[in-house]
């Protein structure tokens, strides 16, 4: 089974890298340490030249704060949810063809053989949630491609960003933002227009679109089912030749 771990290491490589960014959360926090000290220690002097005034601003001003910051979130969900709503899917026609076109004589063709081929109604659900994802994310519609992924994903993305004080918009669709490197603009694109959808391979609620790339490069994408809707379940398709 090396390439259904290779799909699964390539998720958890995404999620060290997610808890990278929130390390270095961790590390902004230790730094504004002293300014808290400072304002602590400087804050008697206040009182003795204001009868304690200067206590009641700091705590007024703390409030507003908070306040703001609750503002700034509900604008920040608020404009997410208009971004995803401006993403209007695609019309695409893939050849289909079932997993045995895909196998390698004397490969590893664990993907291929995985659960069983789908049925046609399945595998087209599967199909346009794979096609939604990739022409959302080479849009640059992040809020649109986190509708197409698995809650589980989206939800570890979330706590993973709240812990990262330097991110502004700590939602899926901010951090996949962050973790999405401007210079593969391109190359999303390219995948989103050539992607061409053979084989839906289905065990449970678990499944892989294998489906082909750019210069013909076999790829399969993690899925999983959630309420009757299959969703992408990992960021990248896994090179299967």
């Amino acid at each position: 089974m090396r390439r259904v771990s290779k799909t699964l290491a390539g998720a958890l490589a995404v999620f060290l890298l997610a808890a990278g960014l929130a390390a270095c959360g961790g590390g902004s926090g230790e730094s504004s340490s002293p300014s808290s000290t400072s304002t602590e220690a400087a804050q008697p002097q206040a009182d003795r030249g204001s009868g304690g005034s200067g206590s009641a601003k700091s705590e007024t001003k703390g409030g507003a704060g908070k306040a703001g910051a609750g503002k700034q979130g509900e604008s920040q969900a608020s404009s997410r949810k208009g971004e995803a709503a401006r993403f209007k899917p695609k019309q695409h026609n893939d050849s289909g063809g079932g997993s045995q076109q895909y196998v390698q004589k004397g490969g590893d063709n664990s993907i291929q053989e995985f659960g069983e081929e789908a049925g046609r109604q399945e595998f087209n659900d599967a199909a346009v949630a794979l096609h939604n994802f990739l022409d959302a994310r080479a849009e640059g519609n992040w809020a649109a491609a986190c509708d197409y992924m698995a809650k589980s994903v989206v939800e570890s993305f979330e706590q993973l960003a709240a812990q990262a004080k330097q991110l502004k918009d700590t939602s899926c669709a901010g951090i996949l933002e962050k973790l999405t490197n401007p210079a593969a603009k391109s190359a999303m694109k390219q995948e989103a227009e050539k992607a061409d959808v053979g084989s839906l391979r289905v065990e449970g609620d678990r499944s892989f679109v294998i489906y082909k790339g750019v210069e013909g490069t076999i790829l399969a994408m993690a899925m999983a089912n959630e309420g009757g809707k299959w969703k992408v379940a990992s960021l990248a398709g896994t090179p299967l030749n």
